[in-house]
């Protein structure tokens, strides 16, 4: 794995290199129930939908840990579907920066940061990014609609329900 710099935060989605996926990532979290949603993409250099994932899912501490979440299961996604050179963009900027930083912080954070750097190291290139919430739209879409599921599902580019379609258009075009 080489972990490249974090570039500065973007205002629009803006597409990986050629070669490079890009990994965006949400949650959505219920501070009363504790329950919460993450959502995950992974479109190429043409902005062109490869796979999403949504992860419905009990008892978050928080939404900073709702967010350290979507990151580690959408490099899992990645892994497990063989996208190997990501640009991972998440909207939490507190969290990517625990990420970035040297080290794993010793609370709960902790255990989920750590399970990223691992997966980490089993992809090519993986950098860690923030970005505005208005460039994250299919990944937010994708978390609100995990938080009412009772189980995980993923979609590939020939099979996409119609609202995810709206969306990515809505994300690529805005740019």
């Amino acid at each position: 794995m080489h972990t490249l710099p974090s570039s500065p935060q973007p205002r629009h989605w803006t597409a990986p290199i050629p070669g490079q996926l890009r990994l965006d990532v949400d949650s959505a979290f219920d501070a009363n129930s504790k329950c919460y949603g993450l959502g995950a993409v992974i479109r190429n250099s043409a902005g062109s939908f490869i796979i999403t994932g949504v992860w419905p899912g009990q008892q978050a501490s928080s939404i900073g840990m709702a967010e350290l979440m979507a990151v580690k299961a959408g490099l899992q996604m990645a892994k497990d579907f063989g996208h190997n050179s990501l640009v991972v963009f998440c909207d939490a900027v507190n969290e990517v920066a625990k990420i970035q930083r040297n080290g794993i912080p010793a609370n709960e954070d902790g255990i989920v940061i750590h399970d990223i750097k691992q997966l980490a190291l089993t992809l090519d290139i993986v950098s860690f990014n923030s970005f505005s919430r208005i460039c994250n739209g299919v990944a937010h879409c994708l978390a609100r609609n995990a938080l009412h599921r009772l189980s995980s599902e993923f979609w590939f580019d020939d099979c996409k329900p119609s609202w995810l379609v709206s969306a990515l258009l809505a994300d690529v075009y805005a740019s």
